[in-house]
């Protein structure tokens, strides 16, 4: 009796292994939650955030996985979808600092979608301006588009949170708006390095804001773009080559230092464009002979890069 109550028990056992799921696809059919938690590949967590469409177990599930950057992606994956409960694991994530940051990089970048989450990523911002964990939150916003350009503003004009928006305005994710924004606002709302590291980097992929620096940049932008790399020896000719056409030959002496760093990093680069400045500075006719002595002495000493 026994080992016939063991045999029956075994055939229970091999009959049971034979209904799991052999591949996350056919997990996926037939809705078993614990087969694709357990697994926990991208794809089975994935997988998951579809079966939540229909099973709030999936959707319980997905949100225990609260340090899963997957979880966050299976989450906006439902947003796309349209399925509820993707926004909610979201929004609650954004709004907990311990999760925020992660939520969103699970978030897409330059997608309609991110409009209707522009107040969450905003207030998650602002409670994290005191960490250094908020470049995907930063960047999400800056990649929303025109609807974000007076929420951009406002993080600029706030020092607490200005250095986290011009982070995400440098990252590739940006969108014009995001720069136009950083080029627009008062020049203390780029009082920070990290928004003079920004301008220099959107400088590089941006023409109008190339155009921006060369014509309108204060001197102190104009130093950065020539001491770092992050724009390019070619552009920085471009700036100025701009910035000795469009300003007039009185402030030419406030563009000494930054124009000896121009030179000392890309000397090859600057000569035609030093040879351009001289000749403008002494051939206009607009200014006395005094300014145009000052404005050529000035160049000339610019040769002589700034220790």
């Amino acid at each position: 009796m026994a080992r016939r109550l063991l045999s029956l028990a075994l055939v229970a056992a091999v009959a049971a292994l034979a209904c799991r799921p052999a591949t996350i696809a056919e997990a996926e059919a037939k809705g078993d939650v614990a087969w694709l938690e357990e697994n926990g590949t991208p794809d089975a967590v994935a997988a998951l955030g579809r079966v939540a469409d229909k099973d709030p177990k999936a959707a319980a599930t997905l949100r225990s996985r609260e340090f899963d950057t997957f979880a966050f992606r299976a989450a906006w994956a439902a947003v796309l979808r349209e399925a509820a409960w993707g926004s909610a694991m979201l929004r609650a994530a954004l709004a907990d600092p311990k999760q925020a940051d992660l939520a969103a990089s699970g978030m897409g970048r330059r997608e309609p979608h991110l409009v209707s989450f522009l107040a969450d990523l905003d207030g998650a911002l602002v409670r994290l301006s005191a960490s250094k964990q908020n470049f995907n939150v930063s960047s999400a916003l800056a990649s929303v588009g025109p609807a974000a350009r007076q929420t951009i503003e406002r993080r600029l004009l706030d020092p607490s949170t200005r250095a986290a928006m011009c982070r995400g305005i440098a990252s590739n994710d940006a969108e014009t708006d995001a720069h136009n924004a950083l080029l627009g606002v008062p020049e203390k709302a780029r009082d920070d390095p990290a928004c003079v590291d920004a301008v220099a980097r959107v400088a590089a992929q941006d023409e109008t804001a190339l155009a921006w620096l060369g014509e309108r940049g204060e001197p102190g932008l104009l130093s950065a773009a020539g001491k770092e790399d992050a724009l390019p020896c070619a552009k920085l000719h471009t700036v100025w080559a701009k910035a000795f056409v469009a300003r007039p030959p009185t402030l030419y002496s406030a563009l000494t230092v930054p124009l000896g760093h121009a030179v000392k990093r890309c000397a090859a680069e600057m000569d035609g464009v030093l040879a351009d400045a001289i000749v403008l500075s002494v051939a206009s006719g607009k200014d006395s002979a005094f300014v145009r002595e000052r404005a050529t002495d000035a160049l000339f000493h610019a040769c002589k890069a700034p220790g």
